[in-house]
């Protein structure tokens, strides 16, 4: 998987995203009140895209936002629907991204764009503070998920899921892993950084 094609990827799409992709306002308000998040947190959105969670997050009255992407035009997207001062937007590459200050990172609908889920691992880490928590969610099924990444040319910037628990393993070492939820309605994995 090479970072420029998804970037190139996710550019061509960015102006019809929102109406490409429907998520559930109650699934998302489930995902969000999961994470427990306490006031004044900050909070690393990984891969935002045109910003889903980017409301919901903001009823937790964070300090700050900061919404990364690959992709510019997903930003600019999202950049005219959320002006809240508390949310900065960031063309990034996750795998570089370095500020180690946060109290919460997820990565809502994008964890199959990261084929290197070690270095996921690590970069999440490296992100958050001492007990900070992250979570990877997708509020469909992991079935549901890996039927759209099926694609030809979605398969050149997506890898599939594996189940729930198989996949948690991966970030047991850094976390104490207390999410993983594999059913009809969402794929969630959630722990705090050791």
């Amino acid at each position: 998987m090479n970072i420029e094609t998804t970037k190139i990827y996710f550019d061509n799409l960015a102006e019809n995203w929102d109406d490409l992709c429907h998520h559930d306002a109650k699934k998302i308000d489930t995902i969000v009140s999961l994470a427990q998040l306490p006031e004044n947190s900050r909070i690393l959105d990984i891969a935002t895209g045109t910003g889903v969670l980017i409301p919901r997050l903001l009823d937790a009255n964070p300090q700050e936002i900061v919404a990364i992407d690959l992709s510019s035009q997903m930003l600019a997207v999202a950049r005219k629907k959320h002006p809240d001062p508390r949310v900065h937007f960031q063309s990034e590459d996750f795998y570089c991204f370095e500020d180690d200050s946060f109290d919460f990172a997820v990565a809502y609908s994008a964890y199959p764009h990261f084929e290197n889920k070690s270095l996921f691992c690590d970069r999440l880490s490296a992100c958050l503070k001492p007990g900070g928590r992250f979570m990877i969610a997708h509020s469909e099924s992991r079935e549901t998920i890996n039927g759209r990444h099926s694609g030809q040319e979605v398969r050149k910037v997506s890898t599939g899921l594996r189940d729930a628990q198989s996949e948690s393993q991966i970030f047991s070492s850094a976390f104490n892993m207390d999410i993983a939820v594999d059913t009809a309605a969402f794929y969630i994995l959630s722990g705090t950084k050791k």
